[in-house]
């Protein structure tokens, strides 16, 4: 057998950019007040921002917006795999785990909120309450949650049903940062935009931009840089090309591969780029036929040609991928006895006849939403399944629906992704076990919500690893979903950049980061 890859590392694929401090190179530059230190970034994205409530939403996008104005209790490095490092201090100066049901937070000293009140425990219990209640969109992800507790002003405390590899990884998340319970009982408008970072919101124009400004009075020892952080979606990609060309914008979120070397050309450009971690895939619904026939799923899976679909959407720039694990999450095993139906056409058609259909047999939906790449991979999928005698109808529709529809279980084939920096149960508990609000797939299989449970409370390492890839091989029998590729991160910016802190999957955080006109 090879060598598991990243069998040691916990975040192999978290990326900073070379040329970029971690943030606390910043101080020095915030404090001079230099006049090389452009007023606004402006940011070029390739989805619009949705929603920035933090508790009602999980979408990239909205967390890199919300990594300015909100902070958690501990933060993700994106170095683990350098310094074996996988969390620091935030809002907490330290952590412990008392005993196996207990998590106890210690808080940094004088935290504020962006509209001048302290920063206490009782925020903290007040902003995890919200989480646990039953109706929020966090409870099934934070279950083993039982109470919270403020024992005094700086000491938070968690009680949990058992210990939780993966708790610590929830706690960093965006959705968890700490809200004001005084915003709340206020009965302000939005309170949910209070928070403790080192910006606020200035102004949101849907559709358009959204203005965040530094605040003056910020807490920490290492504030803003830059006066003004400015997200504006453009979601046509040779358009955020052009943008960034001509100085509308600074950053140029994923640019068109058919345009790196013209980019890389310019002088005033700088172009970026690493290995992903965000998975892309075609799901299907389990729970409805026709997918709910396993063999026909494998069929599917043997037709898919995955290194033609990188090839022809990314220019080659990506990985094809079996296992349903993300890149650089701990326990990612893509190896050769997997066992994934990959790309064998003949072995395509063998398996459709064995689950019951002849070529011509059979019609189905392909949901797929109406943006890059998705739009890209649909033909591919349609006329791959159609060599072994599958019609596909593309349906073309916008994400939010597609989420929508799939939750309802409307659909047979779809296509989508998801990214995972470090939390495991992430993909085993969130995407497969039953009832999972995640659960695109409308998978319901008893082995795997028990193994799933296992291996995240498993405390001997080495028994949780033979777990996990024993899950891995499961799931690539019964194909839930055919992993297709992991895309590279490309990112493209203005030279003189510096302070951003990135990650492999895009869940970026530049509250530290501005743009050095000296160095353009």
């Amino acid at each position: 057998m090879k060598k598991m890859i990243a069998l040691l590392l916990v975040a192999v694929m978290f990326l900073g950019l070379a040329a970029c401090s971690k943030g606390t190179s910043t101080t020095s530059a915030s404090g001079s007040g230099s006049s090389n230190i452009q007023d606004t970034l402006t940011i070029g994205t390739a989805q619009d921002i949705n929603s920035l409530d933090l508790q009602s939403q999980n979408d990239q996008i909205n967390n890199n917006c919300l990594a300015l104005t909100h902070e958690s209790l501990i933060k993700l490095t994106n170095d683990a795999a350098e310094t074996g490092t996988v969390y620091v201090a935030q809002l907490a100066k330290s952590w412990e785990w008392e005993d196996d049901n207990t998590l106890v937070f210690h808080l940094n000293d004088g935290i504020k909120f962006s509209d001048g009140n302290p920063c206490t425990a009782d925020d903290c219990v007040f902003t995890y309450e919200m989480a646990i209640d039953p109706n929020s969109a966090l409870a099934s992800e934070l279950s083993i949650i039982k109470s919270v507790e403020a024992r005094d002003d700086a000491t938070f405390v968690i009680h949990t049903s058992s210990y939780s590899n993966d708790l610590l990884a929830s706690i960093a998340s965006k959705p968890l940062g700490i809200q004001s319970r005084k915003a709340y009982d206020s009965k302000q408008d939005k309170p949910y935009l209070i928070g403790t970072g080192p910006y606020k919101l200035e102004e949101w124009k849907e559709g358009q931009y959204v203005k965040f400004i530094k605040v003056d009075s910020y807490w920490g020892s290492e504030p803003g840089v830059a006066k003004e952080i400015i997200f504006k979606p453009i979601l046509e990609a040779a358009s955020r090309v052009i943008a960034l060309q001509n100085g509308e914008i600074d950053v140029c979120i994923d640019p068109p591969t058919t345009e790196l070397e013209f980019l890389k050309d310019d002088k005033n450009i700088t172009v970026l780029e690493k290995d992903g971690t965000r998975l892309f895939y075609l799901g299907f619904n389990c729970a409805k036929a026709p997918f709910d026939n396993q063999t026909l799923r494998q069929a599917v899976s043997c037709a898919i040609d995955k290194q033609a679909i990188v090839d022809v959407v990314l220019s080659g720039k990506g990985k094809t991928q079996n296992t349903v694990v993300n890149r650089g999450v701990w326990s990612f095993y893509d190896e050769d006895d997997l066992g994934a139906y990959t790309y064998d056409v003949e072995k395509a058609k063998s398996l459709l006849a064995e689950a019951g259909y002849k070529a011509g047999d059979l019609t189905v939906d392909l949901y797929a939403a109406t943006d890059s790449p998705y739009k890209d991979i649909a033909p591919i999928i349609q006329a791959d399944l159609a060599v072994i005698g599958i019609t596909v109808n593309i349906v073309s529709l916008d994400q939010a629906t597609l989420k929508s529809e799939c939750q309802a279980g409307s659909q047979q084939l779809f296509l989508w992704r998801w990214n995972v920096i470090d939390r495991l149960s992430e993909v085993f508990s969130d995407l497969y076990t039953t009832d999972s609000a995640s659960n695109y797939h409308h998978f319901s299989d008893s082995y795997v919500d028990e193994m799933a449970a296992k291996i995240t409370a498993e405390k001997d390492q080495d028994t949780r690893m033979k777990e996990s890839v024993e899950l891995q091989k499961y799931l690539a029998d019964a194909t839930p979903q055919v992993p297709l590729y992991v895309a590279n991160l490309v990112i493209a910016y203005k030279k003189g950049l510096t302070g951003t802190y990135l990650f492999g999957g895009g869940n970026h955080d530049r509250s530290h980061a501005y743009v050095d006109l000296s160095a353009s």
